[in-house]
Parts: structure tokens; sequence; C-alpha cells
């Protein structure tokens, strides 16, 4: 009886992205590059993104590739949600978003962004997989920024490290909330010493909320980004 056998493949899957052009100016515009968290989709987090950036970028809300159904807080309604992979093959996951990141990255430079000088933001889910983007970019080209909403570092960097190549040239604004349920104060505690070791800069902020995008953090997130605009 012929034995049982594994394999992995690789198919294309459709990407949705949305976006807000920049306003004015010539040449290239920076590119603010937006991933929600799971179970939400592009629109939620576009509206987030367009509460803090400058006129002047290139905003993209990258909508995950996988779907699942949630039910909101406040409406019982089961509804479509979507996410960046929950394969137990934790690489399996990081491709799907260097591929995602890559691809949006790509559709930014034939629509007046310039990828060079694009800033990954994130909520929840996808925050650990971009801060491992940044330590590792597509092409080794440096992101100057990384701004990341409630959500994780790489699991594997549970102390201080060090810049690679490209991370030493990339700055972090990291946002929490004091009751989020899934990043309490005792998780979250090290992220400014794990992170200002491996990038060139790091600003851990503290807000009130739980797991959500807290209103009070947008004066400062335009802050950090008009360095970049």
């Amino acid at each position: 009886m012929a034995g049982q056998v594994e394999a992995f493949l690789s198919v294309a899957v459709p990407l949705r992205l949305l976006a807000r052009r920049p306003e004015g100016g010539p040449g290239p515009a920076p590119v603010l590059l937006g991933m929600h968290g799971y179970g939400m989709d592009a629109e939620s987090f576009l509206a987030v993104l367009l509460k803090t950036a400058p006129a002047s970028f290139l905003v993209l809300s990258l909508q995950g590739p996988h779907s699942t159904l949630v039910t909101g807080v406040d409406d019982p309604e089961t509804k479509r949600g979507f996410h960046w992979g929950v394969s137990p093959r934790a690489e399996d996951n990081r491709i799907v978003h260097r591929r995602a990141a890559v691809a949006a990255l790509a559709w930014a430079a034939e629509n007046g962004g310039d990828p060079t000088r694009a800033i990954l933001a994130g909520f929840s889910q996808p925050c650990s997989f971009n801060y491992r983007l940044a330590a590792d970019p597509p092409g080794g080209i440096p992101f100057p920024a990384v701004l990341a909403f409630c959500g994780g570092v790489p699991g594997e960097w549970t102390g201080p490290g060090e810049t690679t190549a490209a991370s030493g040239a990339t700055d972090v604004l990291h946002v929490s909330t004091n009751s989020d349920p899934y990043y309490p104060g005792s998780r979250i505690a090290p992220y400014k010493e794990i992170l200002a070791t491996r990038f060139r800069s790091a600003e851990h902020r503290m807000y009130d909320g739980g797991h959500n995008v807290p209103s009070a953090s947008f004066p400062d997130v335009k802050e950090f980004l008009k360095r970049f605009s």
C-alpha cells in the first residue's frame, strides 16, 4: 500500500487594496501601507489611517487574503472579516504577509508612490509581521518607519537584540493601551527595550483603552508621520 504524502503548494489569490491619493507636490509621494487586524477589513483600517496621515501621503489599506466569520461586540450579526493567516506553520503566514506587502508596494510605485519612502502600519495581528519585514525588507531597501497599534513583536524577540543593515535606518512608534486583554502590561513591558535595540529609534506610548486603535493617539501619530512627509 502506498504511503501518505504531504506537500505544501502555493497559488495566487486576489488581494484587495483601498487607497487615497496624495494631494499636490511634484514627484512620487511617501507611502503609508496599512494592514488591519484579525476579523477586520480594508475599509475599517483605511478610516483610521486617514485620521492620522498627512495629505502628502499615498495611503494604502491592504486587506488580508484569508476570510473568517466574526461577531461584533456591539453588533451581534455575524459578518465576514479578513486576516493574514492562521496556518500552524509560522513560515506560511510570514510568506503570505511578505508577498502581500511586495505586491502593494509594486502597486504604489505604479500609482504615484515612492516605495523607498514607505511606512508600514498595522493593528494587532500584522504588527509582528511588519517588524520582521522591516528587519529584512524586500530588496534590502529600508522602511523609514514602522507604526504599530496594539500588537506584538516577533516571538523570538524576548530581550535586547541588534539592528540589521536595514532596521538601523528605521524609526518605530508602538502604541499600546492600558486595558488590552491580548497585550497586557506584563507582556508589553519589555517592548521599548526590545524595539530600541533593533531599530534606529523606538517610542512606546501608552493610552487609555482596550484592544482598539485609541483616538487619543492620533495627534502623536500625526506628528510622527510628519517627519517622513
